[in-house]
């Protein structure tokens, strides 16, 4: 006999969570480490003389260094890069800074999206949990916060994941979502992953919880809409330039993996496992425990984040790159693992992770103000004199807005951590609140200091004050030259963005050479050195100041 059920007028039960504080904190964590400092070796240097390079009447399509495509670097990253640097920079930032909202930008759209895809799969709140999992994730933090490529492709995943949570809903919009992410993974990451993203949307559909007829239309019409955008980019790059289509075609339309006309693979499983470890802490952990606790195959969002970790990491397998930053291919469906079953950590599990994370991040915290007042004040001896070691050309500097950021998020902390009734959610927001104090800390307190060290700067204007006067006032007539092989980019961009001496390229008239080589080699003969500098503690290269020699 059939009952009728009325509905349940009751409301929702209140929580005491409050949205707003999951907002504040993602944008404390969004921007620290973006402000105030040089360009970072390995990747800013080359990808902000691209973005100028495109600013300055350069190549859309493809990024220019010095004239020379470079095929590496992401068309859509240097895009965003560019606008933002030609609508911000000089009169809100600087033109560093302004280049690094890009990364700003498609990170916050990757958190956006992941959240809303948390939230449509899995209820009510999930989606906050997902976004500070990613938060809580240390490998984002670079990808975030510096000129990185990769944050695109981080965006483009998060489109694809909400795509997907809203493909049994919201058709259109499921489309345009799929479509966006597929196209922008395109012009980020290379066609191979694009294709791979394809191919699981298209093998999802041969499991019973995707047997639906709106995932049906979604699936056709986002193939039939993203394959003309897809064709878009070469047929526009074959048109414009040939021979560079031709270069793009063959060795780099595969992203890492090369191009049609030669592939490349190597196994190195071993090495993205064992970076997965710390780089997606503590997304993993808490999706094994998921995959543990529920029948993985019987939900939608279940088969699809097996499915996506299966072919990403057999892709990874074959990577013949070996860089940590890949691992955010990874990083989207693990949050969306671990926050399913957050709430139903046991209590031993959430009293670990939460202690492990007070204990972890208030320690590095401790250390960070240690480290401060060492560098800047000399206490305590011993760890001011690693400080001097590591950083030997840091001249202490106390800022009073980093200052005053430090001394705000340390109490802020505190308070985080001091919560009754800790559950799941609340020991990865107490996580992701450690990480952003650390980083914080990190990019507030060290930043002069790390900026020492990491930047070309001071080996530049080292260089600079070994000239004599003569020699400057020579150089600055045109009397003189010093000339820097055109293929050797690294040196030619330092000393482009930090030096007030003026170069030239492979000019065999000048009498002064800059050279970038091995620290152990001496001079080329023919020449004798005015000068020789390096970052510090690298051994692996050195720049050296030439004058030609008479016998020459």
């Amino acid at each position: 006999m059939l009952t009728y059920t009325p509905p349940d007028p009751r409301r929702p039960q209140k929580t005491h969570e409050k949205p707003w504080l999951l907002l504040l904190m993602a944008f404390a964590w969004l921007w620290p480490g973006v402000f105030s400092h040089d360009l970072w070796n390995p990747a800013e240097p080359s990808l902000f003389t691209a973005s100028e390079s495109m600013k300055n009447g350069g190549s859309l399509l493809v990024a220019q260094i010095f004239g020379q495509p470079d095929f590496t670097i992401s068309p859509a990253f240097l895009w965003v890069a560019t606008a933002f640097q030609t609508l911000f920079s000089p009169w809100a930032a600087d033109a560093y800074d302004a280049a690094r909202f890009a990364g700003v930008v498609f990170t916050t759209i990757g958190l956006t999206a992941c959240g809303f895809a948390g939230f449509n799969f899995l209820g009510r709140h999930h989606g906050r949990s997902v976004v500070l999992i990613l938060i809580g994730s240390i490998g984002l933090l670079p990808i975030a916060h510096f000129l990185n490529p990769m944050s695109a492709a981080f965006a483009a995943f998060g489109l694809i994941l909400c795509g997907f949570s809203l493909a049994h809903r919201r058709v259109i919009i499921a489309i345009l979502l799929l479509c966006g992410g597929w196209v922008l993974l395109s012009l980020s990451s290379g066609y191979l992953l694009t294709a791979a993203m394809m191919f699981l949307a298209l093998a999802l559909s041969f499991h019973s919880t995707w047997q639906s007829k709106r995932y049906l239309l979604t699936l056709i019409g986002a193939i039939v809409v993203s394959l003309p955008l897809l064709i878009l980019y070469p047929l526009v790059l074959s048109k414009t330039n040939p021979e560079w289509f031709d270069i793009w075609f063959n060795h780099y339309s595969l992203g890492v993996f090369g191009g049609f006309h030669q592939i490349q693979t190597a196994f190195n499983l071993p090495y993205y496992l064992k970076n997965l470890l710390w780089f997606a802490l503590p997304a993993w952990p808490l999706a094994a425990w998921t995959l543990s606790r529920t029948r993985i195959h019987d939900k939608n969002w279940g088969i699809l984040s097996l499915s996506w970790l299966v072919i990403m990491t057999a892709l990874l397998a074959i990577n013949p790159q070996r860089l940590q930053d890949n691992l955010v291919w990874l990083l989207p469906p693990l949050a969306l693992l671990g926050a399913a079953q957050l709430d139903g950590l046991r209590r031993g599990a959430v009293a670990f992770i939460n202690w492990f994370g007070i204990m972890a991040f208030g320690l590095i915290a401790v250390f960070l103000w240690l480290g401060f007042f060492a560098m800047n004040y000399g206490w305590p001896t011993k760890l001011a004199e690693r400080a001097a070691y590591f950083s030997p050309y840091y001249i202490p500097d106390i800022d009073p807005i980093p200052m005053a950021v430090a001394l705000l998020f340390t109490p802020l902390w505190l308070w985080a951590i001091t919560r009754k009734n800790i559950r799941g959610r609340q020991a990865v927001t107490n996580w992701a609140a450690g990480v952003t104090l650390a980083w914080a800390l990190l990019m507030t307190l060290f930043l002069p200091w790390l900026n020492a060290a990491k930047s070309h700067a001071p080996v530049v204007h080292q260089m600079e004050a070994a000239l004599s006067f003569e020699l400057k006032q020579k150089l600055s007539d045109g009397l003189e030259c010093i000339s820097i092989d055109g293929q050797d980019q690294r040196t030619r961009i330092a000393w482009t963005q930090y030096s007030h001496i003026k170069t030239t390229t492979d000019n065999a008239s000048c009498r002064y050479r800059l050279i970038r080589q091995a620290a152990n080699i001496g001079a080329p003969s023919g020449w004798q050195t005015l000068w020789q500098g390096a970052r510090p503690r690298n051994k692996a290269e050195t720049f050296l100041f030439l004058e030609k020699t008479s016998a020459q």
